[in-house]
């Protein structure tokens, strides 16, 4: 199975909300109809509202209007180029994504997953997280110690407060336009619900000693001033 995730940006002429709402409205079910049958196995959207760097202030521009996990059969994606490029139905997939997507800013991120938390089903504040390694560390530096050391770490830390938390560790980046890049936005991305209870009364949180200690050991490892946190809107498509 490969698994990725897509990261896209509005049209020029549109709004945040005109193209998430084309996305949720209009390309994913064509999608989830189109590619679905052919080997498409995941696909989720998350709408990105706000955006805060790690010091919690509100960015003024939101990095990306959607984020998309989504999987495929290794036979499909072996294939995707070529499907993308001559076949009707994904030549009608492209030529909709341009309807609501710049894609010179668009990418698809090829990576590992890992589930630290399962997804409960339950409710609750969708949160996208993304971020850089430090300067001098490869990207696999980054996803090991996520994989090993944090991950496991905010599992116990948050505890009954995260109801889905999956990290996604990125090893290729293909640009919609200029196709594979050298480098990708970002090393790490991470999916997390948080009870809303918890999300009410998440400066308390952010101020307990274990949480401030997991945020130091993070920053050993990670670009601080790359860290971004995306409260979203979520509609799972493929399951």
């Amino acid at each position: 199975m490969i698994k990725a995730v897509g990261l896209g940006k509005k049209r020029a002429g549109m709004t945040r909300e005109e193209a998430q709402q084309y996305h949720m409205n209009n390309h994913a079910p064509l999608g989830k109809r189109i590619a679905g049958p052919l080997g498409m196995k995941r696909y989720v959207g998350y709408y990105p509202q706000v955006a805060t760097n790690m010091a919690g202030e509100v960015l003024a521009d939101v990095p990306w209007d959607f984020i998309v996990p989504e999987w495929y059969t290794e036979e499909f994606f072996a294939n995707f180029d070529s499907y993308r490029s001559n076949d009707p139905d994904g030549i009608a997939l492209v030529e909709d994504e341009k309807r609501f997507c710049d894609h010179a800013f668009g990418y698809l991120l090829i990576c590992d997953v890992n589930e630290i938390v399962p997804d409960s089903g339950k409710p609750g504040v969708n949160i996208f997280f993304g971020a850089k390694r430090k300067p001098g560390l490869a990207p696999r530096d980054h996803h090991e110690k996520h994989r090993e050391l944090i991950g496991p770490w905010a599992a116990r830390v948050y505890g009954d407060a995260l109801l889905d938390y999956t990290a996604y560790y990125i090893h290729e980046a293909h640009n919609l336009e200029r196709g594979l890049v050298d480098e990708a936005p970002y090393d790490v991305m991470v999916q997390a619900r948080f009870d809303e209870a918890a999300m009410a009364n998440m400066s308390e949180w952010m101020a307990r000693a274990d949480v401030l200690e997991l945020l130091e050991e993070e920053s050993k490892f990670m670009d601080t001033s790359t860290l971004v946190s995306m409260v979203c809107g979520y509609r799972p498509y493929i399951t």
